[in-house]
């Protein structure tokens, strides 16, 4: 099966039609609903909280903190749960890990 993130290989990233990265710094971004969207309704991928592209296309941590992690959590979980938001929420809370890199720390 195709390995759509693992942490031990984030120098080698680029974002694709598989892979997405947001930096979430002061709550989710509300572009992560056109990329869930856009993945749901083709081959699907992983969305990467707490991280950015930077111009030569590599990627960065963006100082997320564990404190930020409940909020996010919440404020996604009650996101993938409003039928106003989304047509249908296609995961479980074991879909989305959480990793430390450096003092940061990176969601998928």
């Amino acid at each position: 099966m195709y390995e759509l993130f693992n942490i031990n290989k984030f120098d080698t990233y680029k974002e694709d039609n598989r892979r997405e990265v947001k930096k979430a710094t002061g709550g989710l971004p509300s572009s992560l609903w056109e990329s869930y969207s856009a993945m749901a309704n083709t081959s699907g991928g992983v969305i990467i909280l707490g991280v950015k592209e930077k111009n030569d296309g590599n990627w960065i941590t963006t100082g997320l903190k564990s404190v930020d992690k409940d909020k996010l959590l919440d404020e996604f979980w009650n996101q993938a749960h409003n039928l106003q938001k989304i047509s249908i929420n296609l995961l479980i809370e074991s879909d989305v890990e959480t990793y430390e890199v450096e003092n940061d720390i990176v969601m998928d």
